[in-house]
């Protein structure tokens, strides 16, 4: 028997393919599969791997810099949406290879921030303004981390998802998938990657010891209101545990926290 969701994704696939906006000028990605199978050793990335593959990231880049704003935003929302999770992972990847070794470097106030905070010598955050200067030119032009995730994906398509697809190139972030996002797979791949955090005790821990608790990665605590708050959350949640652990999850009181976030470059090769 055929499934909603795979009636959903064959419909999908109907639509990608008579449509001339996603079919001729919107990339299918496959380049920047190619790149990440070779790269991607989850959790970590092979960064040393990746400075051989800089050119091809390269080409890939100038795809999504290529691709007419006006035609994105007729496409159909999974090719909009697969399109920036991709664009903000590729981008990142990009500015860690430019910068690749990372030690520090982020000038004095940013080292003085960096010392505060407690970031690693080789966290992103040594790189200057890694996530709010503009350096990645995509659909036309030259973005920001920041703007592609909060101007951009947040706010157009208020998919909790999202915060396990995109990566900051940090060891508690949620792992980079070894493959694009593509429009016809979109849900299932966002599930997956949220199954594959629940199934980390490192980033969600159930302790049902004394009163019993839920840990969560910190993104959850930054990003809580995308989710609905700590209800919402639990809610969130329970759709991706086991029947006990979802009845678990909805006990009032719950206690819910949050790990420590370490910002370590996920390189293979610390």
């Amino acid at each position: 028997m055929t499934t909603g969701k795979a009636l959903l994704a064959s419909l999908l696939a109907c639509v990608l393919a008579a449509s001339p906006v996603a079919a001729q000028d919107i990339t299918d990605h496959a380049d920047f599969t190619r790149i990440l199978q070779d790269v991607v050793q989850a959790p970590r990335v092979d960064y040393a791997a990746l400075q051989d593959r800089r050119a091809d990231l390269a080409a890939y880049l100038d795809q999504l810099a290529g691709t007419d704003l006006a035609a994105l935003e007729s496409a159909p929302d999974q090719v909009q949406l697969a399109f920036w999770i991709n664009a903000y992972n590729a981008c990142m990847l990009d500015r860690v290879s430019a910068n690749y070794p990372i030690r520090k470097n982020a000038g004095l106030v940013g080292s003085i921030r960096n010392a505060f905070a407690d970031r690693p010598d080789n966290s992103v955050w040594q790189i200057r303004d890694v996530f709010t200067g503009a350096f990645c030119d995509v659909a036309g032009a030259t973005r920001s981390l920041d703007e592609i995730e909060h101007e951009i994906i947040r706010p157009t398509w208020g998919e909790p998802r999202i915060h396990f697809a995109v990566n900051c190139a940090a060891l508690s972030c949620p792992p980079l998938a070894a493959e694009a996002y593509v429009p016809e797979r979109l849900d299932d791949q966002l599930d997956r990657a949220v199954r594959g955090l629940v199934e980390n005790p490192e980033h969600f821990l159930i302790d049902r010891s004394g009163a019993g608790s839920l840990t969560l990665n910190r993104v959850l605590d930054w990003y809580g209101g995308d989710f609905g708050g700590t209800d919402g959350l639990l809610d969130f949640f329970a759709r991706y545990v086991s029947e006990e652990d979802a009845e678990y999850l909805r006990n009032p009181g719950l206690d819910v926290r949050f790990f420590e976030y370490d910002w370590t470059l996920n390189d293979l090769d610390p």
